[in-house]
């Protein structure tokens, strides 16, 4: 089979053998030798066949019959001394043991050993150049996988040990050159310019994953040209070397449609369920409070139906925030803010506040305990909607394609554009949750419909940005707050678009 042309280079595969005997070992190790065994010397060749031709006509036949395998009487006499040799070596391991305590796993290795010595040389070795330590390797593509590995060598020492290795199926090299704690540094290497993808996608990937990547210096990245790249060079990853092995693999994976398609369902379903029950809650919470009169009164009803909404909100996003995300919650923007560009995108949410109704209340006055009981409210609505939408629906997104980052170029992103449109629709709702107790707190005029719709569209887009521009929630969080109180101020002087 190996010299017919096996294809046992493509792709991962598993040996299965049965009680580890000598015809068993001897097919493992042909197995596993299938490259070296058309390249053997004349020597090599000499003692390896009669072996195998021997311990095949023994394991058909009989011992009685192996006179007449085929052999000449020298080649017969030199091929049963090594065979009674490692018959004898098989008996003194077994003897040591008993049989239920058997150690198979060392009992192979150390027999495969054996063979080794046998068959091959010092001179066998000369063109072989050895890896220190191969931690791991996946396929990435049809017929290529991506190795892992720690050498001293450097890169291109390292891919010329792993070719003789892995052979055509050398795609990328990951070379572990530290291996600090949270401080290791990888090489990234594209073995053959003839492959179909280069490594930005195993870039951009590796930068949203990374918690090193945390924009303190916006430079700090993964990067490097198409062939060749690395970690960030000033605080090294955080990342393993088999994390590093699973995110290119999942950057260069062929998504199935149902794949490419569920970021959106999940988006929707998740989001509309999340509204309706909020809805319902804000009905609740406002019923709950009583129908007593008065400017507080009416205010902590309309509240504690934003209250109630926020509260639902919060209990949908905190556990798919951990669940999505795979215990890393820095992926959904829970995480320390960075870069200042993003300040430019604040006056943008203010603006988006000038529909005073849709961030503050109508019947909002001058007293103590209603400012504070609407500030707390406002505090509350703006982790709830940021946690949700800036952080559930547009992390969902986040591997669907190019975002923004700390410092880099401006763009509209698909997860910006998704997470906004939601928003959009979650914003109306907060406007009538805060107004419900008012005699009139639904839409009276069209341009009071449009308003309320661009403002939360323009509004959603900014904070959209604002999250990946900062890699955070909390730079949204603020910025909802601040176009609260400005929409407060705006309440409190009677001003309002409607």
């Amino acid at each position: 089979m190996v010299m017919n042309g096996l294809e046992l280079d493509e792709g991962d595969w598993t040996l299965y053998a049965n009680e580890p005997d000598l015809d068993t070992l001897f097919a493992v190790w042909v197995l596993l030798n299938f490259r070296r065994i058309p390249k053997l010397s004349s020597r090599s060749k000499d003692t390896l066949l009669p072996l195998l031709r021997l311990e095949g006509a023994i394991d058909a036949n009989g011992a009685e019959l192996s006179d007449y395998c085929g052999l000449t009487q020298n080649t017969l006499r030199e091929a049963r001394s090594r065979l009674d040799t490692l018959h004898t070596l098989e008996k003194e391991f077994r003897a040591k043991e008993r049989w239920p305590e058997f150690d198979i796993r060392g009992f192979t290795a150390a027999m495969l050993g054996e063979l080794d010595q046998l068959v091959y040389t010092r001179a066998d070795f000369q063109d072989h150049t050895s890896i220190e330590e191969i931690l791991g390797h996946l396929e990435i593509d049809d017929r290529k996988v991506a190795v892992a590995c720690r050498d001293r060598s450097g890169i291109y020492e390292a891919e010329r040990s792993l070719k003789n290795r892995f052979g055509d199926q050398l795609g990328i090299i990951v070379l572990e050159k530290s291996n600090e704690e949270d401080n290791r540094e990888f090489t990234l290497r594209r073995v053959s310019a003839l492959l179909n993808f280069d490594l930005a996608p195993a870039y951009d990937l590796l930068n949203l994953v990374d918690p090193a990547v945390n924009g303190r210096p916006p430079g700090n990245r993964w990067g490097g040209s198409d062939d060749i790249g690395g970690s960030p060079r000033t605080s090294g990853t955080q990342l393993s070397a088999n994390d590093v092995l699973r995110l290119l693999q999942r950057a260069y994976e062929r998504k199935t449609s149902r794949q490419k398609n569920w970021p959106w369902f999940a988006a929707t379903t998740t989001t509309t369920a999340m509204i309706l029950m909020s809805s319902i809650a804000a009905f609740i919470g406002t019923a709950a409070v009583g129908l007593r009169t008065g400017a507080l009164e009416s205010l902590t009803r309309g509240g504690a139906g934003l209250v109630a909404m926020s509260l639902v909100a919060l209990a949908f996003a905190l556990p798919t925030t951990f669940s999505a995300s795979e215990r890393r919650p820095w992926l959904y923007g829970w995480r320390r803010p960075a870069g200042h560009d993003w300040l430019y995108l604040v006056p943008a949410v203010l603006l988006c506040a000038l529909p005073a109704n849709a961030l503050a209340p109508k019947n909002l006055e001058y007293e103590t305990a209603s400012l504070v009981t609407a500030f707390v409210v406002v505090c509350l609505a703006a982790v709830a909607t940021e946690a949700w939408f800036r952080g559930v629906v547009h992390g969902w997104y986040l591997f669907r394609g190019p975002t923004q980052r700390v410092d880099g170029r401006w763009m509209l992103s698909r997860a910006a554009s998704v997470s906004s449109f939601l928003y959009m629709l979650s914003y109306i709702l907060l406007a009538y949750a805060w107004n419900i107790t008012n005699a009139n707190p639904f839409p009276q005029s069209p341009f009071e419909i449009a308003s309320l719709v661009i403002a939360g569209l323009g509004g959603g887009v900014a904070l959209a940005m604002i999250r990946e521009r900062s890699l955070s929630i909390w730079p949204g969080v603020g910025a909802q707050i601040l176009a609260a109180t400005v929409a407060g101020g705006l309440a409190l002087g009677g001003v309002s678009l409607f």
